[in-house]
């Protein structure tokens, strides 16, 4: 009994974790034999009590059947017990999955849902995103790793690019970007406020990024009939006549672009520490170039990072420095330009 009594409650123990103990009663051997036998000794056992005693062996017999019928009784529904325990668990269980199943399944549908909905309302056209979601999904794991790892990459870089230009915020390109530059220049609506440093644009007019840079600000003006202003700001007076900054200065008139020169010395002072390499498109947004320290004086300028600020303030600043160093600049054929 008390061997019995013990698997008892190790079995009741076991109801805590359903699947253990739906795998334990699957596992367990028949006990019909045990609860026979346990009620046959009982039996046996009243019956030689009760003679003992001196009862009449109806009563023994009648005591016997009964206690043993009890006994056998109760063994059945402690089994039952422990039985329907489990059950309740594993279906408990059971119910708790699949709601977890369903709920996971409606918040994958309403997450689908929303995404799609904000496509929608969203002013870049749904098909671009479409398109763009239904290639991404083309470059499976099983593509060579090369090509898989450098789309997933160009995808996230192209996600955060996003976030930055939705936000407002500052996005930044470490290395000298020409994407950017011709992407705005082509989609300008209305107008290119642009500062040239010598310094920074060294050779740019007379190479082959630079004759695109050119020709897409020529049909910015032609197209879009955006105004384009350029000052290039020189740090000595000479280099206004040298023929690469006379060459550059008659190609951008020819093509609509008002041009002005501006030596450093006749900068404003309280404006030459603003007086950095930036592009202001439609007063919206500022494209921005920070070139990196040379270590030899006749080196070509090494832009060290690119970025575009979208922040209103920011971009409000320079659009007042552009205001201040075009009043102060002056064309290239003006008299009072020194020869």
């Amino acid at each position: 009994m008390a061997a019995d009594e013990q698997g008892r409650r190790g079995s009741r123990a076991g109801v805590g974790t359903p699947s253990e103990a739906a795998a334990t009663m699957v596992a367990a051997p028949s006990t019909v034999t045990r609860k026979m036998a346990v009620t046959a000794g009982t039996g046996a056992a009243t019956f030689l009590i009760t003679n003992a005693l001196k009862q009449p062996v109806t009563t023994s017999i009648t005591l016997s059947i009964l206690i043993g019928g009890i006994t056998l009784l109760v063994r059945f529904l402690v089994d039952f017990e422990q039985r329907l325990a489990v059950v309740e668990a594993s279906s408990r269980s059971g119910q708790v999955r699949m709601e977890r199943l369903v709920g996971d399944a409606f918040a994958k549908i309403n997450d689908a849902t929303r995404l799609f909905g904000s496509i929608e309302a969203s002013a870049v056209q749904t098909d671009l995103v479409t398109q763009f979601v239904q290639h991404s999904t083309e470059i499976s794991p099983d593509s060579p790793p090369l090509i898989y790892n450098f789309v997933r990459t160009q995808i996230r870089d192209m996600s955060d690019f996003i976030k930055e230009m939705a936000e407002g915020g500052d996005v930044t390109y470490y290395g000298e970007d020409r994407d950017w530059l011709l992407g705005l220049t082509r989609h300008v609506c209305e107008s290119i406020d642009a500062i040239s440093l010598a310094s920074v644009d060294g050779g740019l007019w007379r190479s082959e990024f630079g004759q695109r840079y050119l020709d897409a600000q020529r049909q910015a003006v032609e197209e879009n009939e955006a105004r384009i202003r350029r000052i290039f700001i020189v740090d000595d007076r000479r280099d206004l006549a040298h023929p690469d900054m006379q060459r550059a200065c008659r190609q951008q008139e020819e093509f609509g672009i008002q041009v002005r020169v501006l030596d450093r010395e006749r900068t404003p002072p309280v404006l030459r520490p603003q007086v950095v390499d930036f592009i202001v498109f439609d007063g919206v947004l500022s494209y921005e170039t920070t070139p990196a320290s040379s270590l030899v004086n006749d080196a070509m300028p090494v832009i060290a990072e690119t970025r575009l600020v979208l922040r209103t303030p920011r971009v409000m600043e320079r659009v007042q420095v552009f205001r201040a160093l075009w009043a102060a600049a002056y064309p290239i054929d003006e008299e009072e330009r020194p020869q």
